[in-house]
């Protein structure tokens, strides 16, 4: 079934070599290792000094260390003639991404791991750490801070907030509901949540190698349009073919069993992570196409 994506790797010689380590997830510091609301303390106080955390770590040494190395990259001054996919200004854009590739992958990557490991507290780490980054983008979005207002700026980057805020809000409804249920251990609750956040990761990680190419050079135009086609066949994939999968395999099986929060909260993250997806796949499929016309026919000059 697709719920076992990720189990195929468990043939592997894969040993769960966090296991030891992660015993504060299978009761979250209760002492009772039963699902339930007396688990949400120990979920928010991860929630709040992973968020802190989050914010020194990625935005002030890992966004200081991307601005060193970019701002000093030929493609720089590049960046300045055109408009990003998620905010006008490219300079900040490629920062924002590559903090969020990081993030991304190294929350997917808890998630698919402790998919393969049969581990749902390996899982329920992941998807923690993916909240850190809702958390910290709504506080910055309602401030308004970086990314989505930068210095000199008046106003808000209406577009920005409204993609990423339909994101992270559908993301935020479902995580703790999940938790404090035991659905975390669902193999289709672990297989959307996986999927999502590493083709969440993918996707930035491919759009940050991006732009640092000029497409006016035939040669780096034909590398950018292999990547974007790579891109989008797993973007694809993941958001258009595994994640409605899961969420109807979800539904049908297990669907008479939740209670009413729950079945609201699975319906509003469908629903919002469906939208999330419809919005940023035109985008992809737009950029895509764009760029594999000019490749085949540059001298028509098509926009870039």
């Amino acid at each position: 079934s697709s719920s076992c994506r990720f189990k195929l790797l468990g043939n592997l010689p894969l040993q769960p070599i966090f296991l030891s380590n992660m015993d504060f997830f299978a009761d979250f510091g209760s002492g009772n290792k039963a699902p339930g609301a007396h688990w949400l303390p120990g979920m928010l106080l991860f929630t709040v000094a992973g968020t802190a955390a989050y914010h020194i770590v990625f935005f002030m040494w890992f966004r200081s260390i991307f601005y060193r190395v970019y701002s000093q990259s030929s493609f720089w001054c590049h960046l300045r003639t055109y408009k990003g996919l998620f905010t006008e200004d490219v300079q900040v854009e490629i920062q924002y991404i590559s903090i969020l590739g990081l993030h991304h992958l190294l929350g997917g990557g808890f998630m698919a791991y402790g998919s393969v490991v049969n581990s749902p507290q390996i899982w329920a780490a992941g998807a923690l750490v993916g909240v850190w980054d809702d958390v910290h983008d709504l506080m910055s979005m309602s401030l308004p801070a970086w990314p989505f207002r930068t210095e000199g700026e008046v106003k808000r980057d209406v577009k920005l907030t409204v993609i990423i805020g339909i994101h992270h809000l559908g993301a935020m409804l479902c995580t703790f509901p999940t938790l404090m249920t035991g659905l975390h251990g669902n193999p289709h609750v672990q297989s959307i949540g996986a999927w999502l956040l590493l083709a969440g990761g993918i996707s930035c990680v491919a759009l940050a190698f991006s732009r640092t190419l000029n497409r006016k050079n035939l040669r780096e135009a034909k590398l950018d349009a292999a990547v974007w086609v790579g891109n989008a066949a797993f973007f694809f994939y993941a958001r258009f073919y595994v994640f409605p999968q899961e969420m109807l395999s979800l539904f049908y099986e297990d669907y008479a069993v939740l209670g009413p929060g729950m079945r609201s909260a699975m319906l509003m993250f469908a629903v919002l992570m469906g939208t999330f997806n419809l919005i940023i796949g035109l985008d992809v499929l737009a950029n895509t196409l764009r760029r594999v016309r000019y490749v085949m026919a540059p001298e028509k000059k098509c926009k870039v």
